[in-house]
């Protein structure tokens, strides 16, 4: 009876564990896809900046309407694929591919969906190229009103088509009323954004009424180049400019990254393997160090935000380090040398008692015991602790945010008393951005930020299971 009752309480265990087992590796799959499809349009946005364009979301409040959003034309490289088209700074992007859009994830989309190969963008001109030079002036009649008037009017431009000329007053555009320089322009936009391609005028010339026709949507093929492993190649090795996530990159917080640990594992190393074999291996078995023992143990679970604080009023401020690198090393060393310390001692543990004394009697001494003997067949273990406490100082941003170190800088760290900015901080800062397409760089640093930890977690299982030493 109480042999089938165990056997029965174990299978429930083994259920709950393989249940547990299924949903952890359910949410790491759930969380990888969804970020992966996050960054799906970073391909498209890389285009977009080979292209020579950089997009701006822009927002509108109109009478009737409400508010409208539509795309800019932020940036346009000069001698660009863009540039060669006629596209300028200022000018709104309506359609892509055949595709209405409003805003710049619309435009990456439409990019996205058409594929390789040339697409049609359909734009607005800006206001200089559209109208010309547009005046208010006040009306002598009506005290406290103006009206828009026509000053100049490019030669071929759309208002020249339109049959506008210099002098004329805008009363309506579309079925908004002009009521000022800028609006007039943001009522052609509606108007086309509402699905027009002929948009009315109502105008007033010589004191008469007319009614006219504006054309003002343009249409060319820019060519745009997916190229996947090209677009994740410059995401990667560019700072580019932090204002347009098409344009940024991640080579400022891989270095800094890439700094910080190597300053963190050139003082954890020695000084947690160290420790580890003097506590292990030589220590009295005292209340001192006991002591230290449960102080290493109680460090090793402090909040990182605390170690964050020692480390802004020690290397920070008491060292005078500041915001450099180097102080960043530091602040981390704080945070993984108690957890490499206990995982070196649990490595040292591992070597059975009956090596030591065995090279003990043929007349080793300690220090030799230890050297040729005890160290050897514990390295495996040590650096299996060690990598895996890499990866969490990789993924670490609390300790470094209250150190102080910068969310975002604009050069690669050349010494380790420069300012810096790391990778987990980098994506808080993109992941709290509003700008469409942060939010897309901010999964692809995700995506590096996971593919660096799976890589450290699976050399860390390679080493162990390739040369730890199996006792029987």
């Amino acid at each position: 009876m109480r042999r089938s009752w165990r056997k029965g309480l174990g299978n429930a265990f083994g259920v709950l564990a393989t249940s547990g087992l299924l949903l952890a590796l359910l949410a790491l799959g759930t969380m990888i896809a969804t970020t992966a499809l996050q960054a799906g349009k970073l391909t498209a946005m890389d285009a977009m900046a080979q292209a020579g364009l950089a997009l701006s979301l822009r927002s509108v409040d109109l009478p009737g309407l409400g508010f409208l959003s539509y795309v800019v034309a932020a940036q346009v490289d000069a001698n660009s694929a863009a540039a060669q088209v006629g596209l300028s700074q200022g000018d709104v992007i309506v359609a892509v591919g055949g595709r209405p859009v409003g805003r710049p994830n619309e435009v990456w989309g439409a990019v996205k969906a058409r594929g390789e190969g040339p697409a049609t963008i359909a734009w607005i001109p800006k206001p200089e190229k559209l109208w010309g030079r547009l005046q208010a002036v006040a009306r002598p009649e009506r005290a406290g009103e103006f009206c828009v008037t026509l000053t100049s009017i490019p030669a071929g431009s759309k208002a020249q088509e339109a049959g506008l000329q210099p002098g004329d007053v805008l009363i309506s555009v579309g079925d908004l009323p002009v009521t000022g320089t800028r609006q007039a322009w943001e009522a052609v936009v509606a108007a086309v954004r509402s699905g027009l391609e002929e948009v009315p005028l109502e105008i007033e010339r010589e004191g008469k009424r007319l009614k006219l026709s504006l054309h003002p949507v343009q249409r060319t093929e820019i060519p745009f180049q997916l190229d996947f492993f090209g677009a994740w190649w410059r995401f990667l090795t560019r700072i580019g400019d932090p204002r347009y996530p098409e344009r940024t990159g991640l080579l400022s917080a891989l270095v800094g990254s890439l700094l910080v640990v190597g300053v963190m594992a050139l003082f954890v190393f020695p000084l947690g393997v160290g420790a580890a074999v003097y506590l292990e291996e030589y220590a009295p078995k005292n209340w001192f160090t006991e002591a230290v023992q449960i102080l290493i143990a109680n460090l090793a679970g402090m909040p990182s935000a605390v170690v964050g604080i020692f480390g802004l009023e020690i290397f920070a401020r008491s060292w005078g380090l500041g915001r450099s690198v180097f102080a960043g090393g530091l602040t981390l060393a704080l945070l993984i040398l108690p957890q490499t310390i206990i995982a070196t001692r649990e490595a040292l543990r591992a070597v059975p008692r009956w090596v030591r004394e065995a090279a003990a009697s043929l007349g080793a001494t300690p220090w030799q015991v230890v050297r040729f003997h005890v160290l050897p067949y514990a390295l495996p273990g040590i650096f299996t602790g060690f990598i895996l406490a890499l990866a969490r100082a990789l993924g670490e941003a609390a300790p470094l945010l209250l150190l102080g170190a910068f969310l975002y800088v604009t050069f690669v760290p050349k010494s380790l008393m420069d300012s810096f900015t790391i990778v987990p901080l980098q994506i808080f800062d993109w992941a709290t951005k509003p700008q469409d397409g942060f939010s897309c760089v901010a999964a692809a640093a995700i995506i590096v930020l996971i593919i660096t930890h799976l890589a450290l977690n699976s050399l860390a299982i390679f080493l162990r299971n390739r040369y730890q030493r199996r006792w029987t």
